[in-house]
């Protein structure tokens, strides 16, 4: 009985290899099917050291103000929405203040734009819902854009007046069915009068991903592209969560950055620049600014008005400040930080000497020429402190978040300075 089914287990393989086309009897396999899909090619995974690298401040940038060494205001925004709780979720620099942005736990109560002067809050106006805010910035004619996931939908720009109270809305991607989730950045250069919004929306089936230019007069999309196959030449996967920021150029254009994934490992990343004209058309190849083997992953961006791009990455040993020139490549370690946790966010003064970002009491200076850190500075929140953002303002900087002093869950905004 044994001797039987042996016989026939072995008669039911070569039956079988027969069938698949395996050889039998020695004879040779066959040659693969010409119709099966070819490998993808192998994308470059080492720095992009071909191109000029960033060398420090330019010439004729303004004169540095120094480190941020005192809290010149701390402004508690609560008063601004009596009887609500609300959120402080994004903030930007006015030459004598500030606008910030206040988002009600209720999503179906509107939010408010706040108006600070000096050290005191001046005005309140109810701004309809911009779900996950991606960006705030000036205009020239004192107007604030608001860009994100629009109340409706859609993502793209509010425009407000805070003298009028007029509210200007342009959907630049509009909702999609089945959408599961979006994520974007906006991008203005002072004075400039084009925005660029970066939008990834991940569906059922694909992730759409969208760099669009919007003539902010006008709210006219002027210039939109679809970087699915800019993004396939630097990672086997969309953006989507691994953006990091949207930079504006100075001659136009915007530069996004994110973490590619080049091979099939999705947690093996590179911190990834793409550059693009006025007119949204690449300027070069994909910019890598570490090689895959460093491990990097970028957790904050900020811009410089000439167009450099400076990243926070985390690496294994803590955290590294890189620079990269507008339409440049990798270059050298501008500073090195043990802390990995405090990195998510980054503002560069004008200067392109010392940057900002949280620190567990307040907030740390870091200079970009040598490395050296001066702080933290403490903001005097006891037992916990939660920075959201730090971001750039007119001799100093500017930061938001939630503290525990005067109260829980106070919701302030502080104008550090030299």
């Amino acid at each position: 009985m044994t001797g039987r089914r042996l016989a026939a287990a072995t008669l039911a393989t070569c039956l079988l290899l027969a069938v698949s086309g395996c050889p039998v009897d020695g004879e040779p396999a066959p040659e693969p099917s010409e119709s099966a899909a070819p490998a993808p090619p192998a994308l470059p995974t080492d720095a992009s050291t071909d191109l000029p690298a960033y060398g420090g401040p330019p010439d004729e940038v303004p004169a540095s103000v120094g480190p941020v060494t005192r809290v010149q205001a701390a402004v508690d925004l609560t008063p601004a929405t009596p009887g609500l709780f609300t959120r402080v979720v994004s903030a930007v620099a006015t030459p004598d203040g500030a606008y910030a942005v206040l988002s009600p736990a209720d999503r179906d109560v509107a939010q408010s734009l706040v108006t600070v002067r000096g050290d005191a809050i001046t005005a309140t106006m109810p701004l309809p819902r911009v779900d996950d805010v991606w960006g705030m910035h000036l205009l020239t004619d004192g107007s604030v854009l608001v860009a994100g996931r629009l109340g409706e939908g859609g993502h793209g720009l509010r425009i407000v007046d805070p003298a009028s109270g007029a509210v200007r809305t342009t959907v630049v991607v509009a909702g999609e069915d089945g959408a599961v989730s979006a994520v974007g950045r906006s991008a203005l250069v002072d004075g400039a009068t084009t925005a660029y919004l970066f939008v990834s929306v991940e569906g059922d089936e694909q992730t759409r991903e969208v760099l669009a230019a919007v003539d902010v007069a006008s709210g006219r999309v002027v210039a939109e592209r679809d970087l699915g196959t800019d993004v396939a030449a630097a990672s086997r996967y969309p953006v989507g969560r691994q953006l990091a920021g949207l930079v504006a150029r100075p001659e136009g254009g915007a530069t996004l950055v994110f973490d590619a994934s080049p091979t099939e490992v999705a947690e093996d990343r590179i911190p990834t620049v793409l550059t693009y004209d006025a007119d949204l058309r690449p300027v070069g190849e994909p910019v890598r600014v570490t090689d895959l083997a460093e491990g990097a992953e970028t957790q904050s961006v900020a811009g410089a008005a000439d167009g450099t791009v400076f990243l926070l990455v985390v690496v294994r040993e803590g955290a590294w400040v890189l620079g990269v020139p507008d339409g440049g490549g990798a270059g050298p370690l501008l500073a090195q930080l043990e802390d990995r946790v405090y990195g998510y966010a980054l503002a560069v003064e004008p200067a392109q000497v010392w940057a900002v970002l949280p620190a567990p009491t307040g907030a740390l200076a870091v200079d970009l020429t040598t490395g050296e850190t001066r702080g933290p500075l403490p903001v005097g929140c006891a037992p916990r402190l939660d920075v959201r953002n730090v971001y750039p303002a007119p001799g100093g900087a500017l930061m938001i978040g939630e503290c525990d002093t005067p109260r829980a869950d106070t919701q302030l905004l502080w104008f550090l300075s030299p």
